[in-house]
């Protein structure tokens, strides 16, 4: 009797209050045990390396050698890389061919748009071309036979590490090629795939679903909305690697509790665009995954001083 008049006593806005958070710890309850952690695919049981920081060759290692030739990516195997990241598009005649922007213009000697173009003429040119470590003064890769390989060729010869493939193309056909091209050359459990076009990724997770694939850029917002907030264990990702930078607009993003957060929902957390000896000290604290990089020597070196 004595409590049921406490309660009748209590101001509306407490009794409000209450139950809202009460209803707000229910539902989280619900929602955490409902949601499941991404199962562990075998594309991370595959590296032989020791270190736990793995070095990604960003486009074979661009500040090194020609981006997205079959050259780069020899020579970030030599150098002791763990894997290498590579873009993808598509040809006039439904190729799909190693090269990151919609035109020729910057890499090679040639001109126009990848997707008018037949790949032999593709192959026909110099993708050593613009490549030049001392801002323009010499090019060391011109006239050397470097060309823009095609996926089936770089599958061919890069066969001993991982391989990072971003499709560029914005068509949901990259996504149905390349999952023909992984299957027809066995890759399952060497390659993961991403996409910053939410449609191209998602068509490509429901035709091959037993490939490896990363974040698109919405789900990389939603995962770091929800670790700031303190929400992760509620949240059921449809992905196995986040890889971001370490700060967006001026904040941290990569901390020890998002790389704790993204390894209880199942996730492997990589940095990207960390090409400075401090930037990859500090992001390896984090207890970082890997790191993508232009340059896999200079992090290779970093990993083995630490």
């Amino acid at each position: 009797m004595v409590q049921s008049n406490l309660i009748k006593q209590l101001p509306r806005t407490v009794i409000i209050f209450v139950t809202i958070i009460l209803l707000c710890l229910f539902s989280y309850g619900m929602l955490t045990t409902s949601a499941q952690s991404v199962p562990v695919h075998p594309f991370f049981n595959e590296s032989t390396s020791e270190n736990t920081t793995k070095t990604i060759a960003h486009r074979g290692g661009l500040g090194l050698w020609p981006e997205n030739t079959l050259y780069a990516f020899q020579q970030a195997a030599a150098t002791g890389s763990d894997a290498i990241q590579i873009d993808s598009r598509i040809s006039l005649d439904d190729t799909l061919v190693a090269i990151h922007d919609s035109t020729v213009e910057r890499t090679t000697n040639g001109f126009g748009d990848v997707r008018k173009l037949h790949v032999r003429d593709l192959q026909s040119l110099d993708a050593g071309y613009q490549w030049s470590s001392d801002d323009g003064l010499t090019f060391k890769y011109r006239d050397q036979d470097i060309t823009i390989p095609t996926i089936n060729e770089v599958f061919a010869e890069i066969s001993n590490m991982q391989i990072y493939i971003e499709i560029k193309s914005e068509e949901l056909l990259a996504a149905k090629l390349l999952c023909m091209r992984i299957r027809e050359h066995n890759m399952i459990q060497k390659v993961l795939v991403s996409s910053e076009n939410d449609l191209v990724i998602i068509q490509f997770r429901e035709i091959c679903p037993e490939i490896a694939t990363s974040a698109s850029t919405n789900e990389q917002r939603i995962f770091t909305s929800l670790n700031a907030a303190f929400l992760t264990p509620i949240y059921s990702p449809r992905f196995h690697l986040l890889d971001i930078p370490p700060f967006w607009y001026g904040l941290r993003i990569i901390t020890p509790n998002l790389v704790r957060s993204a390894h209880l929902r199942g996730l492997r957390v990589h940095a990207v665009k960390i090409n400075e000896y401090n930037e990859m000290q500090l992001v390896i604290q984090q207890g970082i995954d890997g790191i993508v990089t232009d340059y896999p020597n200079l992090l290779i070196d970093t990993i083995d001083a630490k």
